[in-house]
């Protein structure tokens, strides 16, 4: 299966934190595929998360928004892409050991999925808001 990334790609990952990421990612396959499924999944989970929290349809959103908002955007996904990439996907993880039972609660979890640096970049480029603007969720023809 081949991944094609929207908005960020490994060169902007190593570019931006000097981090050949398709290097560092583990597993047996080509290092270009597993870095464009890596980035990928971030893309994908923040639309998703943006989604559904925030009534927002990114993709209608990123093709009005500003040079400058495209670019907070951008970096609001490299930033969530380091935070996964040293701390691991807390989005799923369930917070559960088989062993010792509940070990954090799901709202913690919920706390911690989106990196500080994420947020401050989100709310910069203007999605990280429960504002219903003109466009709606929909798209520009909704009214």
């Amino acid at each position: 299966m081949e991944y094609k990334t929207q908005y960020i790609t490994p060169d902007d990952f190593k570019q931006y934190f000097g981090i050949d990421l398709g290097a560092q990612l583990k597993g047996n396959a080509n290092p270009s595929d597993k870095a464009y499924a890596f980035l990928k999944r971030i893309e994908d989970r923040m639309e998703s998360y943006l989604n559904a929290h925030f009534f927002k349809n990114i993709r209608v959103e990123y093709a009005c928004m500003s040079d400058y908002q495209k670019e907070k955007y951008r970096l609001a996904l490299l930033e969530q892409a380091i935070y996964v990439f040293k701390n691991g996907d807390i989005s799923v993880d369930s917070g559960y050991d088989p062993d010792e039972g509940i070990k954090i609660s799901r709202h913690a979890l919920s706390e911690i999925t989106l990196a500080p640096n994420t947020k401050d970049n989100l709310r910069l480029c203007g999605v990280w808001t429960g504002h219903i603007g003109t466009r709606g969720f929909f798209g520009p023809w909704v009214i």
